[in-house]
């Protein structure tokens, strides 16, 4: 596996684990592309399919990851992965668990770096992990948001009960379920709802409290008030007249809170903030001063409130905001006596609203926090306003540490709740704090709360505490220790270290269960924060809160129903306690769904399914209505009629779940008891062999594919994952990876627009083939769509509009190798036979010739070339040039052009030519079919050259004159050469280089394998930043806007600069194409072949470049040094051996000048004649000598005179 790729997914990992899960889209710049032929640029190497860079992380999912055993995250179109981490063991299932959570089950240890064995809930919202808890072997979950608790049935056993739990999401608990769970040896395999009630289906015939299926009703006799009054023993009462005394309402005794007029204004200043469940308000006893309409505004919400209240005259429940209805005291007392007592009750949430001849309550419709109310009296009976009484209730309640505040309104009254301190302890604001020493032990400092318990009933309590920035000790704060006591039984039932190093305020849940007795709360000091080296600890405490979710008052009277696999449970019964409200309830035993068990044979196992309206029972039984398989239809009054479902099935059924609308069966059965006809979708086979699907007609594999089974949807498409194969229900055909998509999974779930799954995922966006062609959106085409192996395109060069030529090593499936010309969509080749491992390495393209440049060897029509062949565009022949040879090696060649209209120069890595001495450059005379060193004292290797004017420009790893270097110019106009100093200051073998400015003095970026580098016309900087890998190819390329952010020290504020290769940029990852914008990279592309890492070779610009490589025609009196080995001419000579011999004679010089003249015309003839009778008798001829019109306009250079003479 590539390392450079796991170095970039460690980096992802660690990030998705530390923060919420989010898909962080990369914006890619706008590539102007225009003057690329067709709006089109190249990307050529071995690649199979290309992806761009859309978002972070996207590599992490290409083809190339080698990924195995993961957990993955995606959501919306499932089009963008997170991976969570490897799972170290196995996920068999995932269910959906709450709105925002998954639980993961198997057996396994931890997932990633994060230790959470099975099974886990996993909360997207939060990206953590949690320990459900050693429950093991789960079946089945169902999320009831009705009582925000999770049922979970499988085969475990929890709290001395089976099979069944609850998970409360207000408290993060773990608990048993109401009824105990079922008998020891139960199995629970689903969990469905039907209406407000749960059905449990699995292999049970009791439950873990028997005694509840014996009665056939509860009743209750009375109305409980769970709701607390709120003290305003320290509030601030102000009236809007400013002279009335409305502290008289803190404990009323008869006197009245009185103001003239119709209307008035109370104010009430909480010293604390409360969440008030309702008002009891008492009109004056004065007919003169009764208030008939009220409104209530509280803050810190400044709004005015909506409120309910039983109507006294109907004794409906009803509405009021701006403008609430207070009836008389005479309205009152006739209502009263009209009324019976369950007319003036009703519920309303977690409170009860009532009423009486002296008093009305209005229950808040909305919880908010409150700290102030202002209650404005609008109008009155008479002419003035007057209160008796004003309460304010609470569902729940507080306890605070600082005790004054646990005072109630009246000193006569028994106090709801107090507090008891141990240790010295200081007032700040609402909550007490103390400051201690720990250097010898731990002191006895602490409080111990009591909370008023009334009721034995299902309770939460949460401890608040204060945050440390507000008072400065977030330095010093420490652990506390705090226990929730039965008092009566003197028995621990929770206990909790908390931190108190909060910045801000917090609570944390310390008891959810039953309690049948009071309780109190201990919080003592634990220690100091481990790692302190504090010798001081501060400890605060603020207050703790109770919540009532139920309270016990049912009684029951006895029957017995029995129940066989399936049972119905009505939260309500545990949980509501209204008398109208139960005796409309289905009771436990004699539901449909309960009595069904006697139509069923014993120790039945039973597994559910809801679709559309009808509940499907399957499993391994026989029954009135069908063995195996049955069906209960619901109407809309929740009726349930059980009825046949084709006459069963003639084998169990394991498992049992929906998806897409399908009803999905799997087990151990062959056939329909009735004769029922069934599609085959995979097979011959005509026997259902343990798989059938309904969604109204039958349909079935013909095959065993085992039980496990998961419903996944990926880039629009929907998967049926079994335990060996894949469904493809678009294609409805068995899914074959390939390598767009290539995954396999066992487990998955989706919930809220999020779906996880587990296993491997490899995706690439699109098929690349070796060489595309990318325009400005993102849109490819393959270069070729011939079938390639052995495949590597290095090369590509523009010809024209309508013809390029690739190289590279490969073979088509027209047995094509290594070459191909391709036009109007179509590809060809040419006749080489090339030896094994032979690349093409270079291509040029000079008027009708193309030169091809290569690494290995060949043959044409039986004549051997190495590094060199020359193929005739117009008569379609190769031409001969000989072969370079490597002494140390095998000869490369890396570029190719034109020197003085009359030179092809070659370079790269070799030493000879035909026997020629010439390293890193050779020059072949195409007029005179040989070979030169047209630059003396240069050895080396060349990866890349180009001509300003008649300027070479090479880079590589050259020696000149001595002297090493990596980046060389040779200017042919002059005999003396010397390079740049900043030539000489780059340090590393440089690949390539970009003249930016097309000269050597002005901007220059280079690269290396591993480096790019920039010359900002003063000095080199190293750009490379965040890429750290192989390098290999860079481009500049044009922007459709300007980037203002780009100074234009390396490149043009319109260009950015593209490099290929394989690498990783900081927090992106992995990519094989990236973009510089002058100040940092963005990766651009990545890459993939097979399921292993690949290259991106060149960028081909797909345009004619060919000007770089052709140099200026040179004058007689510039005319560089030239040697040649392969024609030796004793009249050739030095440029400084002419520039030193004597003066010739006029007469002399014109006779060799006629000499020369007649020489040259006679030779000019003699080709002509040649070249007009000699018949082709093959395609493979020796290089023509071309001298054109312009050429003989042109001065003719002296050494070609004098040889020919």
């Amino acid at each position: 596996m590539n390392t450079l790729w796991l170095s970039s997914l460690a980096t992802v990992l660690v990030k998705a684990m530390g923060q919420q899960l989010d898909f962080q889209g990369v914006t890619q710049p706008s590539l102007n592309l225009e003057l690329f032929n067709d709006a089109e640029f190249g990307i050529l190497g071995n690649f199979d399919s290309i992806t761009p860079y859309s978002y972070l992380g996207i590599s992490n999912f290409t083809n190339q990851n080698g990924l195995r055993n993961q957990l993955y995250y995606t959501e919306g179109s499932n089009e963008q992965f997170i991976t969570l981490g490897q799972i170290h063991g196995t996920v068999s299932r995932i269910f959906p668990f709450s709105n925002d959570s998954f639980l993961l089950v198997g057996d396994f240890e931890s997932i990633g770096t994060r230790s959470t064995p099975s099974p886990s809930i996993y909360n997207v919202t939060t990206n953590e992990f949690i320990h459900l808890g050693n429950i093991t072997d789960i079946n089945a979950v169902l999320l009831n948001d009705d009582e925000s608790v999770v049922y979970i049935g499988g085969d475990f056993s929890f709290n001395n009960s089976y099979s069944a739990a609850i998970y409360n999401l207000t408290s993060g608990k773990l608990q048993s379920t109401l009824f105990d769970g079922f008998g020891d040896d139960s199995v629970v395999n689903s969990i469905v709802k039907i209406g407000s009630n749960i059905v449990f289906g699995g292999q049970f015939n009791t439950l873990g409290l028997p005694e509840l299926i014996s009665q056939s009703f509860n009743e209750t006799n009375s109305t409980i008030e769970t709701d607390q009054i709120v003290s305003l023993r320290h509030a601030n009462l102000s009236s809007s007249d400013g002279s009335s005394n409305p502290e008289v309402l803190i404990c009323p005794a008869g006197e009245e809170w009185t103001v003239s007029g119709s209307s008035a204004t109370l104010n009430i200043q909480l010293p604390f903030t409360v969440i008030p469940s309702k008002l009891r308000i008492y009109n004056s006893a004065n007919v003169n001063s009764e208030i008939s309409m009220f409104r209530l505004i509280t803050s810190p919400t400044n709004g005015i409130m909506n409120l309910t209240y039983v109507d006294p005259q109907t004794g409906e429940l009803s509405f009021c905001d701006a403008w609430c209805p207070l009836l008389s005291s005479s309205e009152l007392v006739s209502a009263y006596e009209d009324s019976d007592s369950i007319d003036r009750v009703a519920e309303y949430g977690d409170s009860t609203i009532s009423w009486s001849q002296s008093y009305q309550e209005f229950a808040f419709v909305n919880s908010l926090d409150v700290d102030l109310l202002n209650f404005q009296a609008l109008e009155s009976y008479g002419d003035a306003i007057a209160l008796a009484g004003f309460e304010i209730y609470q569902s729940i309640f507080p306890t605070y540490a600082y005790d004054v505040l646990n005072d109630p309104s009246c000193d006569s009254t028994v106090r709801y709740s107090q507090s008891e301190l141990t240790g010295s302890w200081d007032v700040v604001g609402s909550y007490m704090e103390t400051t201690v020493q720990i250097s010898d032990e731990i002191p006895d400092v602490g409080v111990t709360f009591l909370p008023n318990i009334t009721y034995a009933g299902d309770y939460s309590i949460l401890m608040y505490t204060p945050g440390c920035a507000q008072d400065n000790t977030c330095d010093t704060r420490g652990i506390v220790n705090v226990t929730v006591v039965d008092i009566a039984l003197d028995e621990v039932l929770e206990s909790h270290l908390i931190y108190q190093t909060n910045q801000e305020e917090k609570y944390d849940s310390i008891f959810y269960g039953h309690l049948d007795n009071a309780v109190r709360v201990d919080m003592v000091l634990y220690s100091a924060v481990a790692g302190s080296s504090t010798t001081e600890v501060t400890v605060v405490a603020d207050r703790i809160t109770t919540n009532i979710f139920s309270a016990d008052t049912l009684q029951s009277t006895n029957g017995s129903i029995p129940i066989n696999g399936i049972f119905e449970y009505s939260p309500s019964n545990f949980t509501n306690f209204n008398a109208a409200n139960l005796s409309e309830t289905i009771l436990v035993g004699n539901t449909t769904l309960n009595s069904l068990g006697s139509n069923i044979s014993s120790d039945a196992s039973i597994q559910l399914a809801l679709l559309d309206d009808t509940l499907y029972v399957a499993g391994d039984f026989q029954s009135d209505y069908g063995d195996n398989l049955f069906r209960v239809d619901i109407d809309s009054d929740e009726d349930l009629t059980p009825s046949s479902f084709d006459g069963g099935l003639n084998g169990p059924v394991l498992s049992l779940t929906t998806a897409d609308n399908y009803l999905v069966l799997l087990g151990e059965f062959d056939s329909m008891n009735n004769q029922t006809d069934v599609s085959i979708l995979s097979s011959q086979n005509d026997s259902l062999s343990g798989s059938a699907f309904f969604n109204g007609e039958w349909y079935s594999f013909g095959s065993d594919v085992g039980t496990s089974f998961a419903y996944l949807s990926l880039f629009g498409e929907d998967y049926w994952l079994f335990e060996n194969e894949t469904w493809d229900l678009g294609e409805e055909s068995w899914y074959i990876n390939t390598n767009l998509l290539s995954f396999n999974s066992t487990a998955a779930s989706s919930s809220s627009n999020v779906t996880l799954f587990t296993g491997s995922l490899a995706t690439s966006q699109n098929n690349g083939n070796m060489g595309v062609l990318m325009n400005s959106d993102g849109n490819v085409m393959n270069v070729t769509n011939d079938t390639l192996t052995h495949s590597s395109f290095v090369t590509g060069l523009f010809i024209n509009e309508s013809l390029a030529a690739y190289g590279g090593q490969f073979v088509t499936s027209n047995d094509i190798s290594n070459l191909i010309l391709a036009t109007q969509g179509s590809t060809d080749g040419l006749d080489i036979n090339w030896e094994d491992n032979s690349t093409v390495t270079s291509l040029f393209h000079y008027q009708d010739r193309l030169f091809i440049g290569t690494q290995g060897s060949g043959s044409v029509a039986h004549n051997d070339f190495d590094g060199l062949l020359i193929y005739n565009l117009n008569n379609d022949t190769f031409e001969s040039a000989g072969s370079l040879s490597n002494s140390a090696g095998t000869v490369v060649v890396n570029g190719l052009g034109i020197f003085n209209n009359t030179y092809l120069v070659v370079g790269g890595s070799f030493d000879s030519a035909d026997g020629t001495d010439c390293s890193g450059f050779c020059f072949y005379n195409m007029n005179e079919t040989s070979w030169t060193q047209l630059i003396s004292d240069l050895s080396g290797a060349v990866n890349h050259f180009r001509f300003v004017n008649n300027t070479l420009v090479a880079c590589g790893d050259l020696d000149f004159n001595g002297e090493t270097l990596h980046l060389f110019t040779y200017d042919f106009n002059l005999t003396t050469q010397e390079q740049p100093v900043h030539f000489n200051e780059v340090e590393h073998s440089v690949n390539t280089f970009i003249l930016v400015d097309d000269s050597l003095s002005g901007r220059i970026i280079v690269a290396g394998d591993s480096f790019i580098s920039a010359f900002d016309g003063s000095s080199w900087v190293n750009i490379t930043g965040d890429l750290d890998g192989t390098i290999t190819d860079i481009a500049l390329l044009e922007l459709s806007e300007t980037n203002s952010a780009n100074d234009g020290s390396y490149f043009n504020s319109s260009q950015i600069l593209m490099a290929s290769g394989n690498f990783t940029i900081g927090e992106y990852g992995y990519a094989n194409m990236a973009l510089f914008n002058s100040t940092s990279w963005i990766p651009y592309v990545v890459v993939t072949a097979g399921q292993s890492t690949a290259t991106v070779n060149s960028i081909y610009l797909n345009k004619d470049i060919s000007n770089l490589f052709i140099s200026g025609t040179l004058t007689n009196s510039t005319r560089p040094e030239t040697t040649s080995s392969a024609v030796p001419s004793p009249t050739s000579s030095t440029s400084s051996e002419r520039n030193s011999s004597g003066k010739m004679d006029r007469g002399f010089i014109a006779l060799v000048g006629l000499a020369c003249a007649v020489g040259t015309i006679g030779l000019l003839g003699s080709i002509g004649a040649i070249f007009l009778f000699r018949k082709r008798e093959q395609e493979y001829m020796p290089i023509e000598p071309r001298v054109n019109e312009t050429e003989m306009l042109e001065t003719v250079p002296p050494e070609n005179l004098f040889k020919h003479v």
